[in-house]
């Protein structure tokens, strides 16, 4: 089903599929891309959190309406956050 005016717009914050023996984590769903990008941000650099010792691992923000995945943007605690791809 295609995305209508009235579909609703999130941005999901997912730790992705990086090894053959992972699944997708959800960490939260927001309603803006900056408080994602703030939440991603503050789990990233708890120096008690669980992903304190991966510095290589990426976090996603994923943009979408209804069912349509629209944008990915990706950071990396290494270098920040690198700007939108479109599926």
């Amino acid at each position: 089903m295609t995305a209508t005016k009235h579909s609703a717009r999130v941005f999901i914050a997912v730790d992705p599929v990086q090894d053959y023996e992972e699944t997708l984590t959800i960490f939260g769903v927001y309603g803006s891309l900056a408080a994602a990008q703030v939440a991603v941000r503050q789990l990233r650099t708890r120096p008690d959190g669980f992903y304190a010792w991966w510095p290589g691992r990426i976090t996603e923000v994923q943009e979408w309406v209804g069912d349509e995945h629209r944008a990915t943007w990706t950071y990396r605690p290494t270098s920040g956050w690198s700007g939108r791809t479109d599926p």
